[in-house]
């Protein structure tokens, strides 16, 4: 930390009237070379708050091949990661070896509906369940200041909410859930969400449920649906990692997508195509998408993809926009790597967007290799045997329904 930074938040908290109103700040000392944490009024920093507590998987219905800290569901164990070619495709119940400790809070900002929605349920849980550290983002911490003087913050790496977050409440929309994929880059604890967007793909629950839906999740009576995530990677020409703003850019998770998009510019993308190494095809389009299962619901249908089930472990390659006309998505098995590079041919950089968020600009000869990861997210799910699925791209999606199929769909099958 410089004293350019140092010095103003100094003056503010020894002046009287503010530090009545938020008696103290902390900071990490100069030489340290930890993260810096603030910490307001009544608040504690993360770095105080125990480790995940320990859990067991066991499977539902039918055999699993999921895999923990050992190969076997009977160890308990405070980490889920998939194995890569798994056929396993149901759902995996719940049980806390003691009570969670920890909660994540994330909401949707910038919205009064899911401002008041966190109020409610994370003054229903400090109640409730004292013993549960309520932890939420620095922006929602310094926004609530006085209405939630006993949350926790952390002003650290997503490592720290890996280490300590016993599982995930979102309060929005599907995007709500792609902001907690982003904060864990490796395991991700169990996520519950409530419906407060505008699609609520991802959303299994409705508002008015929490306290139910919580108790629960609480009580490990729940079940978790693996929803499969991408590991992405960009590199150079001379085979090191594309660096931004100085920094190298390590592996990064996606839930939905990863898509190479010619952005602001007008012309065609030329992307090389290599699946294992293997020269697949050169793409000339406005972009391609590489999509898992829960993202073949997103961009990747928008652009003509096909619709797979989240339980089915597959990498979708969906061209946007292609010159060709016989240029059709295509379905990868998990195992492979796909690298694509920016060809001679293109004129401009091309955009490359994980999820949504802007990460870097390609330039001919440098690269992009995605593959399957073992850290999936885990999310609860209303009802067992993937039933919230089909449900969904029914009532959401409108899926196939014409005048026949929607009555079907109001009375039931007879």
């Amino acid at each position: 930390m410089s004293f350019r930074r140092v010095i103003p938040l100094f003056k503010l908290f020894t002046n009287t009237e503010n530090y009545n109103r938020r008696v103290l700040c902390h900071t990490i000392p100069f030489s340290s070379p930890q993260k810096h944490f603030i910490k307001f009024r009544y608040y504690s920093n993360t770095r105080d708050l125990p480790d995940r507590v320990e859990f067991l998987l066991s499977k539902i219905g039918k055999e699993s091949d999921i895999s923990q800290t050992s190969t076997t569901t009977e160890k308990a164990t405070t980490e889920i990661k998939e194995i890569i070619g798994s056929t396993y495709g149901v759902n995996y119940r719940l049980k806390w070896m003691e009570p969670p400790r920890s909660v994540l809070v994330v909401k949707k900002p910038f919205t009064k509906s899911t401002d008041k929605a966190l109020l409610e349920i994370v003054n229903w849980l400090h109640e409730s369940y004292p013993n549960i550290n309520i932890i939420v983002e620095p922006e929602v911490a310094k926004k609530f200041e006085n209405e939630l003087p006993y949350v926790f913050i952390s002003q650290g790496h997503g490592d720290e909410y890996t280490r300590i977050v016993d599982f995930v409440i979102t309060i929005g929309g599907d995007g709500t859930i792609l902001h907690v994929s982003s904060l864990f880059n490796q395991c991700v604890p169990p996520v519950i969400s409530f419906s407060m967007g505008t699609l609520g793909f991802l959303l299994p629950f409705h508002l008015q449920h929490y306290k139910s839906a919580l108790e629960d999740i609480i009580k490990g009576n729940v079940s978790l649906l693996l929803r499969m995530r991408l590991s992405c990677s960009m590199w150079n020409t001379e085979g090191k990692r594309i660096t931004k703003d100085d920094i190298e850019i390590g592996n990064l998770q996606s839930m939905n997508e990863v898509n190479l998009h010619r952005g602001r510019y007008p012309h065609l993308t030329a992307i090389e195509c290599f699946v294992d190494g293997q020269f697949l095809t050169d793409a000339v389009a406005d972009g391609l998408i590489i999509a898992t299962p829960t993202g073949s619901t997103a961009y990747s249908l928008s652009a003509g993809g096909p619709i797979i089930h989240p339980s089915v472990q597959s990498l979708i390659v969906t061209p946007i926009c292609p010159r060709s006309l016989s240029f059709r998505p295509i379905l990868l098995p998990p195992d492979v790597k796909i690298q694509l590079m920016i060809g001679e041919e293109s004129r401009a950089p091309v955009e490359v967007t994980i999820d949504g968020r802007i990460i870097c600009m390609l330039k001919k000869g440098e690269w992009l290799e995605v593959q399957m990861s073992p850290y999936p997210i885990p999310c609860v799910n209303r009802i067992d045997e993937g039933v919230d699925w089909v449900k969904d791209i029914n009532d959401l999606l409108k899926w196939n329904q014409n005048f026949v199929n929607k009555q079907l769909l109001t009375h039931g099958f007879v």
